[in-house]
């Protein structure tokens, strides 16, 4: 009788064991488990840095085709889990499986992005504050603190007047040709304005593109309040910005993704990670 119970006991173990390796090797199976985590964490930096509001959005490229992105259903970006991100296509932006969810109506500007762009691996559209007054003037956002140095010398201003009819209504960008008119806009930039409307700020990786928008929206409010200064501020030259090489985007990434985390899972931070190499050799 012992030895039946006995085996009865390990073959539950059994059971028991072989599920949870299951369930891990299905989620390292998942070619987007990793970018799926990223994106809820992406929410969870911009929600707690003020970037987004109520209405901004996150998306980024599938791991298993590229011409697939995956973002959430609609809802407040404070809500965002793992359980909320769907599939869409960048041909059309419709999901492949709505599942009965309302899916985002601006998805336009991430999938016309991603059809125009292929070194575009994020994009995130926000309603900074700190952006949106540079939006409706001449003056252009430009790099001004070293952080924000991926800018470009001028960064381009979507107007969407110029991409619709007179009979057409509202700003936001809910159709493929608003979205490829922003697309166009923004051409090879990390980022183009919205006038009245924010911003849209694409990365190579999820990460890249939280630490751009971050930047950018520091940059705008360092720029403007030295314009309260004085007019003729000095911006960053050319020879002055850096190349993705030059920037460690793990460093910011860690330091905003850790003010959304307690004490105990930062103290288990490897903190040997950051820092670049070529600033290792004294010269």
């Amino acid at each position: 009788m012992t030895r039946v119970l006995v085996g009865v006991w390990m073959s539950i173990v059994a059971l028991v064991v072989g599920a949870q390796i299951a369930r891990a090797q299905g989620v390292t199976a998942d070619p987007n488990g990793e970018r799926k985590q990223d994106l809820v964490t992406a929410y969870k930096i911009l929600v707690n840095e003020g970037i987004l509001d109520s209405f901004g959005h996150v998306s980024v490229r599938s791991a298993k085709d590229p011409n697939i992105f995956l973002m959430p259903w609609a809802m407040p970006p404070s809500l965002v889990s793992l359980d909320d991100i769907v599939e869409l296509r960048a041909s059309d932006s419709q999901p492949i499986d709505p599942k009965g969810r309302r899916v985002n109506g601006e998805r336009y500007i991430h999938g016309e992005i991603y059809k125009a762009r292929p070194d575009v691996m994020s994009v995130i559209h926000s309603h900074s504050q700190a952006v949106i007054p540079l939006s409706l003037t001449p003056i252009k956002l430009k790099p001004v603190i070293v952080q924000a140095g991926f800018l470009p010398p001028e960064t381009p201003t979507f107007e969407i007047r110029d991409a619709i009819h007179d009979e057409d209504h509202g700003m936001q960008v809910t159709d493929s040709t608003r979205g490829a008119a922003l697309a166009r806009v923004l051409s090879s930039h990390p980022v183009a304005l919205m006038r009245g409307h924010g911003n849209v700020v694409v990365g190579t990786s999820i990460k890249q593109a939280v630490v751009y928008a971050a930047y950018v929206d520091i940059n705008a409010r360092m720029q403007t309040q030295a314009l309260l200064l004085y007019r003729d501020i000095v911006t960053m030259k050319q020879s002055e910005l850096f190349t993705p090489q030059e920037f460690d985007i793990n460093r910011p990434w860690e330091h905003f993704k850790q003010k959304t985390l307690d004490d105990t899972a930062k103290a288990k931070i490897d903190r040997s990670q950051f820092g670049l190499d070529q600033t290792q050799t004294p010269k």
